[in-house]
């Protein structure tokens, strides 16, 4: 697996790309991760969720295709991790990404999802291959609303989730995204 995109790293956190046996492991097993010695004060690591079949066999048919799913968000100082975050698959047909992440209730206030997430922006918005970033949300979840507003992402339509009912969708060029949201 190439390395580059192994870890994502801000100034307080450590985002971690699982390797292709963890994240398999992980679908089977909580303790895959024993042995990268993390705290998990906020079991994190057992509410990752991962198991979703189309992601698994995406990466036993793909195993390059790891550096887009489950990221470990690991606060620095405590090495404990406090969220994880994904895109929900590779660049699709018209080169869009779409991600996903979650931080602990008890870390949540922290600026943390925000942190993450412009890490793992700047990190896909310089790949050739992105065109598109893409954040869906419920309307509801003003916190997330808030951050994606902060960082200037335009609302572009909504969708009703199977999973997740109404979902607001915002959508940014990369292009515009690394010139007009990143400071």
């Amino acid at each position: 697996m190439n390395s580059e995109y192994q870890l994502i790293q801000t100034s307080r956190l450590d985002l971690f790309c699982l390797t292709v046996d963890e994240f398999l492991g992980l679908s089977i097993n909580a303790n895959a991760l024993d042995h990268r010695g993390l705290s998990d004060p906020h079991s994190q690591v057992s509410q990752v969720e991962l198991a979703r079949d189309n992601r698994v066999q995406d990466v036993r048919e793909n195993p390059q295709n790891i550096r887009w799913y489950t990221r470990l968000i690991v606060e620095r100082t405590s090495n404990a991790v406090i969220g994880a975050t994904s895109f929900h698959g590779g660049p699709d047909e018209r080169g869009m990404v779409e991600i996903g992440l979650g931080i602990a209730e008890a870390e949540r206030g922290k600026g943390y999802a925000s942190e993450a997430l412009r890490a793992m922006w700047d990190w896909a918005a310089r790949l050739p291959e992105v065109k598109f970033l893409r954040y869906t949300v419920s309307p509801e979840n003003l916190p997330s609303v808030a951050i994606i507003n902060k960082l200037g992402v335009p609302l572009v339509g909504e969708q009703i989730d199977k999973e997740d009912g109404l979902e607001l969708i915002y959508e940014i060029s990369s292009e515009d995204y690394l010139t007009k949201a990143v400071e």
